[in-house]
């Protein structure tokens, strides 16, 4: 007893600090278990976020590709909107007489190619123009004489058809008809370049075939494309197209008023020029091949020839474009993805594209698709 109470201080410090001992090991266990949790806690949440990070890596840079992207639709546009330009430019839609036709019955067709024979005729012998088997003997033309009345022989490239007319489809009939209309226009082209000083001579005028009864009556007037298909537009884009040739003798004033004629929807495909083999004289069945006769004679300077009304002639090979093979509003329908497109993005691309007119009908068709 005398121990404890000499010491009393001492052991109730030493009981408060083994309580004290006490307490704080039984928080320290505690404390220890809810760390645990904790840390295990903190471990998911990383794992968490390690996964968002990894599921999030394929869409990081989104933004800066969807700038991209819109900024190839703005160009891509901007190369729809040319090519619609081009083909504007080429089919010529105000001019184009196979867009502008309207269906004509079979004999109305062929009363206008009879009355087509007799108003080329009479418009070549008015504008100096002579024809195959008609060379007037006042003309300046030097390649024959004959009876003015063979002039009606000359067919413009509808030979078979003067006083005969088979039993063509009704595609067929119209398909000849444009082709009336084009020769009609390609005869007013040559026509425009003559002048009292300056005649024109029209060898021939052959055309392409528009069907299967035409191949069998068209004989001679059938154009030639077996060497030349690779110069066609149709053979390398997608169009198509009516070729004609057209071969007539004179001067390079002709070929070159004949040439700035041809506006499209008119194609030059092919030219060639051909020097008559004489300076003044000529045959009635005229040379276009080179004249080696005197190939390897010298002359002097002062015997060469005044060379006087030199001729030539030239046979232009011309297409003639009636369709584009281009549909923008199926193409459209085709591509754009019926379950995941953007509106908005759609009607910016159509506008900036030259299509906006096709916007409407082809929201409402994406719709339907996406619905059905």
């Amino acid at each position: 007893m005398k121990f404890v109470k000499n010491n009393m201080v001492f052991l109730i410090l030493s009981g408060v600090f083994g309580l004290l001992f006490l307490t704080l090991l039984i928080f320290s266990f505690f404390l220890s278990g809810s760390k645990d949790e904790k840390q295990n806690k903190i471990n998911e949440v990383r794992e968490e976020i390690t996964n968002l990070h990894n599921q999030m890596l394929p869409y990081v840079g989104l933004e800066h590709d969807l700038k991209l992207a819109v900024a190839d639709l703005d160009e891509l546009a901007s190369i729809e909107r040319a090519q619609n330009r081009l083909w504007k430019t080429v089919l010529a839609p105000e001019t184009n007489i196979a867009i502008n036709w309207k269906p004509k019955s079979e004999e109305l067709i062929n009363s206008t190619l009879i009355r087509q024979f007799t108003r080329l005729g009479s418009l070549c012998r008015e504008k100096n123009v002579a024809l195959p088997g008609n060379r007037d003997t006042g003309s300046q033309s030097p390649f024959g004489e004959q009876p003015e009345e063979e002039a009606n022989k000359f067919g413009f490239g509808m030979t078979a058809y003067d006083g005969n007319w088979p039993n063509f489809s009704n595609k067929e009939a119209q398909s000849l008809g444009i082709q009336i209309e084009i020769i009609k226009e390609l005869v007013g082209y040559v026509c425009e370049t003559v002048t009292d000083e300056h005649p024109a001579e029209l060898v021939h005028l052959t055309r392409e075939s528009v069907g299967s009864t035409d191949e069998l009556n068209i004989g001679p007037d059938r154009v030639d494309l077996s060497a030349v298909k690779d110069l066609l537009l149709k053979s390398h884009v997608e169009v198509e197209s009516q070729c004609f040739e057209v071969c007539f003798i004179g001067h390079t004033s002709h070929a070159r008023t004949f040439l700035n004629s041809l506006r499209p929807p008119y194609f030059l495909r092919n030219l060639i020029v051909e020097r008559e083999s004489t300076t003044t004289n000529f045959a009635a069945t005229p040379s276009f091949g080179p004249d080696l006769s005197n190939g390897n004679a010298v002359t002097d300077e002062s015997e060469v020839p005044v060379v006087e009304n030199v001729r030539s002639k030239f046979t232009f090979l011309i297409e003639y474009v009636t369709t584009v093979n281009r549909n923008p509003d199926e193409f459209f329908r085709n591509t754009v993805r019926k379950d995941n497109f953007d509106e908005e993005l759609l009607g910016e691309f159509l506008l900036k594209a030259g299509h906006e007119k096709l916007f409407k009908t082809l929201i409402e068709f994406l719709k339907k698709a996406d619905d059905a």
